[in-house]
């Protein structure tokens, strides 16, 4: 089974401010077309069986504030008025309405925040192959056998063992997590060793460019090149873990590969119970309509936007036709299998 994740809000925000022209009776609707769009055809070109959205939830940055207080603490609103922010809100809440009808699975839980919802599906969907739909960085870390990254900001799709640019530079995808520890990440407010750039990483530890390395080779490696110049600065500050914060020793270590790695995602018991049921459990079909959907797409004016052809609407709503018939024949499949084990 093949099944899209999408950082939602991450697709949203894309959408929002880079179809800037499309309006209807003066509404912005540039992030809902764009959104549906989006799906459609990735629907389309990965043939898919499965859609699941997730969205950052309330506050859902709590539990790693809570190990390092200056975690997004930088984070301000790219919206420049209220009237922006109404617009931006008014486009979420209606493209949840929207995949509802459209039999798009989604999931958005209080204190939790997308990546971590992500990689507990991830963790727990064996049998699945997923794409992640996200520019998020952090995300890279999810990648494996059964899992690959579409990132839109570079138009591609990562699967294990390629190679990302990252910061100007072209490093082994398994070690963006690495690198985010140890130079930090100014979009999340993480500071990492104390004159440590990417590109002075590389000059000690070439091969983040070819293999995957860990904190402890790292350390080893630190501890050879310390013997070698024990007057190199950079060195010392990676090895006593020096941040513009201060000295922080193998603490620095902990609390970055803690805020950094989604290996055991913060979740909430509701988080995780309701992913088990996105993965598991079908679909209730209960007031769910692509007839509601065409009806929004007519009060929204997403119509007017599509090329002008007769048959343009129907292109647009194919995709989400068919995967409609999907998660009702996952409900006929699974019907079928309880009767025949009675």
């Amino acid at each position: 089974m093949s099944v899209l994740l999408v950082d939602g809000d991450n697709l949203l925000t894309i959408g929002f401010y880079g179809v800037k022209n499309h309006f209807y009776k003066g509404t912005h609707i540039g992030g809902i077309y764009h959104f549906l769009n989006t799906l459609r055809r990735a629907f389309e070109h990965y043939n898919l069986d499965k859609i699941v959205v997730f969205w950052d939830g309330h506050d859902g940055s709590q539990t790693r504030k809570k190990i390092y207080v200056y975690y997004k603490e930088n984070r301000r609103s790219r919206l420049r008025s209220e009237e922006e922010l109404q617009s931006y809100l008014y486009q979420r809440d209606r493209i949840k309405q929207y995949l509802e009808e459209l039999y798009v699975r989604q999931g958005e839980y209080g204190y939790c925040e997308t990546d971590d919802n992500i990689a507990y599906y991830t963790q727990n969907s064996p049998h699945e192959n997923k794409i992640i739909y996200s520019s998020d960085g952090d995300l890279t870390q999810l990648v494996s056998e059964n899992t690959q990254i579409y990132n839109p900001s570079h138009q591609k799709l990562y699967k294990k063992n390629d190679t990302i640019v990252y910061d100007h530079e072209e490093i082994l995808i398994e070690n963006v997590r690495l690198v985010k520890m140890l130079c930090g990440d100014s979009s999340d407010n993480i500071a990492g060793i104390k004159g440590m750039g990417l590109k002075r990483l590389l000059s000690f530890f070439p091969e983040i460019k070819t293999e995957q390395i860990s904190v402890q080779q790292v350390k080893e490696r630190g501890n050879l090149l310390f013997e070698q110049d024990k007057y190199n600065k950079l060195i010392t500050n990676l090895l006593t873990g020096v941040t513009k914060h201060g000295v922080f020793g193998e603490e620095f270590f902990d609390v970055n590969s803690r805020i950094v790695s989604l290996e055991n995602p913060y979740l909430t018991e509701e988080a995780t119970e309701n992913i088990n049921l996105l993965i598991n459990e079908t679909l209730d079909q209960e007031g769910r309509s692509y007839k509601n959907a065409m009806k929004m797409m007519q009060e929204d004016g997403i119509f007017n936007v599509l090329p002008k052809s007769d048959d343009a609407w129907i292109k647009f709503l194919n995709p989400f036709l068919r995967l409609t018939r999907k998660e009702k024949n996952i409900i006929k499949t699974k019907t079928i299998k309880i009767k025949n084990h009675e």
